[in-house]
């Protein structure tokens, strides 16, 4: 399972920022909720946990609000906020 950390996250470039940290993302990524999708349903049955997601909910409610709903589209992929 990868653990992705959101506390203190400031803005959605902050979180693929850390999220390419932990996942590789390819060179023509887009740095949107829609080229996340298809990337992370290229990945087969990932897990990932995504921590501090109150914090960042406080910060950043729009986009958490789209991650979430982003990935509950997911097919095969795990995915927990915490």
């Amino acid at each position: 399972m990868i653990t992705i950390d959101l506390k203190n996250l400031d803005s959605a470039d902050e979180f693929y920022k850390r999220l390419g940290e932990q996942i590789e993302l390819p060179d023509y990524f887009g740095y949107n909720l829609d080229a996340l999708h298809d990337v992370l349903d290229e990945k087969n049955a990932l897990e990932i946990r995504f921590t501090g997601c109150d914090d960042a909910a406080v910060i950043m409610p729009r986009f958490m609000r789209g991650l979430k709903r982003m990935c509950a589209a997911l097919s095969d992929a795990k995915i927990e906020f915490e």
